[in-house]
Parts: C-alpha cells; sequence; structure tokens
C-alpha cells in the first residue's frame, strides 16, 4: 500500500476517534483533521482554503442568518397554528407534512442542502410553537432530504442523468443509456420507503430531548427568547426574503435556463442565500453582529474540515484502490443480487467519508467496465451506484446536510449513528431488490 494512501487512512481514523470521543468540539476535530492533511501533504493549502470557502458553507451560513430573521416574524405561530389545526394532536400527521415538504424541496432543488435550508427553519420554530422537541424531527427531515434527490425526474435530478449517462458513453456502453423514467422506475420504491419511515418510524427512535452535550447553537432555551416585534414593513420584508430565496432555490435551474438564454450570468444557490442575508441586515431587521451571532463557525469549520477529508482520500487514491477491488470481486458473482448488492454498499459505505460527486465518479466509470467485461446491463448497477452516492447520511463527514441535522436537532456523533442503522438497512435492501428486479443483468 502507498505510504501517503495509509498516512491519509491513519489521520481519517483518528478523526472518526475524535468524533466519537467528543471531548473537542466538532470543529476543532475537524481543523486539526485538515492540519494534519496540510502537513502530510494529503492535501495543499489551497485545497483547505477552497473548502473553507465551499459553496456549502456559505450557503449553510447565510441560511442561518435567514433563518434567524424568519422566526423573528410572525409567520411561524401562523403555520404552527395550521399544522396544529389539521393534524389535531397527531404525530404521524405533522411528520408526513414535514415529509412531503422535505421532498418537494429536494425533488426541486435538486440539492440535499438547499432543501433542508428551506424546511428546516419551518420545522423548528413549528416544534416550538407545539411543544415538540426539534431533535424528535429534524433528523428524519434531514435524511429525507437528502434521500429524496435524484428520483423524481424534474429540475437538479435531470443534471444527475446527463451526468450518468455521460460516464456510460464515456466508457462507449451507450446502448443502455438512462432516460428520463428510469430515475424514478428505478428508485421510485426507495422514495416510498423514505416516505414512510420518516413518516411513521424515524421520530419514535429520535431522541427524547436534543443532547446538550452536542452543542447546539438552537437549542429550546435560545429559540424561546422574546424579541421586540417587528414593525410591519420589517415583518413583511423578512417573511418576503424567506419566500423569496426558497422559491428562487426550488426554481433555481429554470431560472438559470431562462437567464442563459438572455446571456445573463446564471446564479448559484449560495450566491441567492447570501444575497438573502445581505438583505436582512441592510433592511434592519437583525444587526451586523446578530447576523455574525446567527451563524454556528465550529459547524462551519466541521464542514470544512469533513471536505478536506474527502479531498484527501480522493487525492490519495483511496477511492480508485477500493473500486478495483470491488470490480474483481463483483466479477466472480453469479447472482444478480449479489453484484447488485456489493455495487450499492461499497460506495453507500465510502460516500459517508467522501464527498459523493468524487465517489460516483470513481465508482460509475468501475460499475460500467465490470458490466461490460461480463457482457451484461449496466443500468442496474449504475442506477445502484447513483442511488448509493445520494444517500449519505450517517455521518458528519458524509454530506454538508449532516452537520447541518446535528447541529440544529443537537445529535451527537453517536446519536446520529444510532439513527442511521435502520434507515440505512431498509434502504439498502430495498434499493438493491427493487432496482436489480427492475433492471436484471
Amino acid at each position: 500500500m502507498d505510504t501517503q494512501l495509509l498516512i491519509c487512512l491513519v489521520i481519517c481514523v483518528m478523526i472518526v476517534a475524535g468524533y466519537i470521543w467528543g471531548k473537542y468540539s466538532m470543529g476543532t476535530v475537524g481543523c486539526v483533521g485538515a492540519i494534519l492533511f496540510m502537513l502530510t501533504g494529503c492535501i495543499k493549502a489551497g485545497d483547505f482554503l477552497g473548502n473553507l470557502s465551499n459553496s456549502n458553507v456559505i450557503m449553510i451560513a447565510s441560511m442561518f442568518v435567514i433563518s434567524e430573521g424568519f422566526k423573528r416574524t410572525q409567520a411561524v405561530g401562523l403555520i404552527a397554528a395550521t399544522v396544529q389545526r389539521i393534524s389535531k394532536g397527531s404525530m404521524w400527521k405533522v411528520m408526513l407534512g414535514f415529509t412531503l415538504a422535505s421532498i418537494l424541496a429536494a425533488t426541486f432543488t435538486g440539492s440535499a442542502v438547499a432543501a433542508f435550508c428551506i424546511v428546516a427553519p419551518i420545522v423548528t420554530e413549528t416544534c416550538v410553537e407545539l411543544k415538540i422537541s426539534p431533535g424528535k424531527v429534524l433528523f428524519s427531515v434531514g435524511l429525507t432530504c437528502i434521500g429524496a434527490c435524484g428520483i423524481v425526474p424534474v429540475g437538479g435530478s435531470l443534471s444527475m442523468l446527463a451526468e450518468v449517462n455521460g460516464y456510460i458513453a464515456a466508457n462507449e456502453y451507450a446502448e443502455y443509456s438512462l432516460v428520463v423514467t428510469d430515475l424514478f422506475k428505478g428508485r421510485g420504491a426507495s422514495l416510498l420507503a423514505l416516505l414512510l419511515y420518516s413518516t411513521f418510524v424515524g421520530y419514535r427512535l429520535a431522541p427524547g430531548e436534543e443532547n446538550s452535550s452536542a452543542g447546539s447553537a438552537v437549542d429550546l432555551s435560545k429559540r424561546n427568547v422574546k424579541y421586540e416585534p417587528l414593525t410591519k414593513g420589517k415583518e413583511q420584508i423578512a417573511v418576503g426574503v424567506f419566500c423569496m430565496v426558497s422559491l428562487v432555490l426550488v426554481f433555481l435551474t429554470q431560472i438559470n435556463g431562462f437567464l442563459g438564454g438572455v446571456g445573463a450570468p446564471t446564479l448559484a444557490s449560495w450566491q441567492v442565500a447570501f444575497i438573502g442575508a445581505v438583505v436582512l441586515v441592510l433592511a434592519g431587521i437583525l444587526s451586523s453582529k446578530e447576523a455574525c451571532g446567527s451563524i454556528p463557525i465550529d459547524m462551519c469549520l466541521m464542514v470544512a474540515g469533513s471536505l478536506c477529508m474527502g479531498t484527501a482520500l480522493a487525492n490519495t487514491g483511496a477511492g480508485d484502490l477500493i473500486g478495483n477491488a470491488i470490480a474483481s470481486v463483483a466479477t466472480t458473482f453469479d447472482n444478480p443480487y449479489l453484484i447488485g448488492g456489493v455495487f450499492y454498499l461499497i460506495p453507500f459505505l465510502l460516500t459517508q467519508v467522501m464527498q459523493n460527486r468524487t465517489v460516483m465518479a470513481v465508482f460509475m466509470p468501475i460499475a460500467i467496465l465490470a458490466c461490460k467485461s461480463m457482457g451484461v446491463s449496466c443500468m442496474g448497477p449504475c442506477l445502484l451506484v447513483m442511488a448509493a452516492c445520494c444517500t449519505a447520511f450517517m455521518t458528519p463527514m458524509a454530506t454538508p446536510t449532516v452537520p447541518l441535522v446535528m447541529e440544529m436537532g443537537g445529535y451527537s456523533l453517536t446519536s446520529n449513528l444510532k439513527q442511521s442503522i435502520l434507515p440505512a438497512i431498509i434502504l439498502s435492501i430495498v434499493n438493491v431488490l427493487w432496482v436489480m428486479s427492475v433492471y436484471p443483468l
């Protein structure tokens, strides 16, 4: 094994151990890991700076500012009253509403981070009004935002379809290219499983109260602080900014398509959120001190550190090494479900510590070439690799959405892992059995 790769793996184990130990904050552990990666040459200084200013980090920080402004309005109370009236005290009805909202947000934005940033402020403040611990529901909401991406063929899902077909064409196996309906046909069963789990099961397994040791920046005591009522004008601006940012994020693909047609520059999700946050400060809804105070710096550093971990694993060739080993094992199996299981489970586990796009870039060509060498269809394995890479929710290194969920829900790493085991098993079984039955080799 290459020395640099061995060093990288040792540092990764140390980081995970640091998260589990819990003596230091996750942001501190993430920064220490980034420093070790830089000192050992696993990443360059530019990699760390790039991850620190990653678009997801900026977007998360901006959405916390927007959320802070929104929760000072009367709109949250109205939403909570409406939810309470419709649900009539039924927890599963409340969860059904949250879950459906999460699926819609994930479907139209095509981004788990964007979807959670839209839904979470409403969910948390509604929970406070309904006297429900946000920690009971936020894991299920985050799980849905992550797992629902790339299934219904609209918005951002279409770009993922084009990406997969690009891998197939690049590896000269285009006779098995996917069509638009294959996204839902192949992964619709997992969406149904996700809906049922989040609505009826997830909140039952969540901690009764937020875990104070997780250092949540949005615990109940802070959320219950009473602010001076906003003037009518500021109230309208705060609600308008939240609604406008949410709508633009949902229809960003269509907006960019229109802007591109007239030669204007396209917008990114983080730009939309950042502009909204600045408008709140300019309008006087939040002072600059209040805006900065609403940003969970420790969590942002933790996200940057986790991105560095994924960069280090990619730079040292860990993904390629594992991928090639998997391909050699998969081609020895005669059972198509075992082959599908290999191409789902290993990327699923690796995506917990590496960026999903990196894992997809490694495993998609490997799955295609393995199928090509066996003379079988690559459609099932490709859908499974895509499903695995889009369903990372077990660790804070998996996707920037997870530390956001942990921060707002007050979950420790142990608590998050405990809640992840059952949905991971369910989604793995559903994905492999369904996809390999609908798309046989």
